[in-house]
């Protein structure tokens, strides 16, 4: 058994008891945060004198490295590459695999130079285009440029002219129609005092045997304002839509009262 205080008779040559390889740098590099920091990469084969530099920089070896022809400098001598390929870039081109044409390709000439002679778009055949109207194939009296009228003073405030008049009827009061004496349902027409339903209106002016065209034209449409506002038996008015709806009702309906 190995003592580590052996005795003074015993003799051994191994320092510090043991026979291992001792750990030195640059070699051997400890486990540690120092030893990875301090380790710069490498192979500490690799050295200031393990290059042949004097192979290198001869004069022998920078001719042959030179892009010239070993013939020399005489006329006709430079009959090889200047700079050679390398082999794995010797590859086909381009226009390598291009075919090659045999003949000219044959055109007939044109009277006019550039072609400015032919024309700008193929003919179309007229058997498989589905033939349309044109814009302009349609008459129709339609008048244009249709706005909205006001009824103003110059300078002053510009009123909306509406197509349908509000009418308010207080204390619940309703009009009836002078022909069926029915209360009218929606828009109907007024004059003096006088109304018609939509139905009987559009029953006279197609007859025009009791009323002639000149007295029902003098007629006005007039809408109820049960939609805008309630009343509630007294003549005060109580707001069921915003002055903002209302307006923009009124516009509404006068611009489409241009087209209907």
């Amino acid at each position: 058994m190995f003592s580590l205080f052996p005795s003074e008779t015993s003799q051994n040559n191994v320092s510090f008891g043991t026979t291992m390889d001792r750990p030195m740098l640059p070699l051997k590099i400890p486990p540690t945060r120092f030893g990875n920091e301090m380790f710069s990469g490498g192979s500490p084969h690799i050295g200031p004198g393990s290059y042949d530099n004097a192979e290198v920089s001869a004069f022998v070896y920078e001719m042959e490295q030179k892009p010239v022809c070993n013939r020399g400098y005489s006329l006709g001598a430079r009959t090889a590459e200047r700079f050679p390929k390398p082999s794995h870039m010797d590859v086909p081109g381009p226009p390598t695999h291009q075919p090659i044409v045999s003949k000219p390709v044959e055109f007939d000439p044109d009277f006019k130079p550039f072609l400015v002679g032919s024309t700008r778009f193929p003919e179309i055949s007229k058997s498989n285009v589905v033939q349309e109207p044109g814009a302009g194939t349609y008459e129709h009296d339609i008048p244009t440029n249709r706005k909205m009228k006001y009824h103003g003073s110059f300078g002053g405030p510009q009123t909306l002219i509406t197509s349908v008049k509000i009418k308010c009827n207080d204390f619940g009061e309703k009009d009836i129609c002078n022909t069926c004496k029915n209360n009218p349902i929606g828009d109907y027409y007024e004059y003096k005092k006088k109304h018609f339903c939509r139905k009987c209106y559009n029953q006279h002016l197609e007859s025009q045997k009791k009323y002639p065209k000149s007295y029902l034209m003098k007629f006005y449409k007039v809408r109820d304002c049960s939609l805008i506002h309630d009343h509630e038996g007294t003549n005060a008015r109580l707001m069921l839509k915003s002055e903002k709806d209302i307006k923009k009702q009124r516009y509404r309906e006068a611009y489409m009262s241009l087209y209907f």
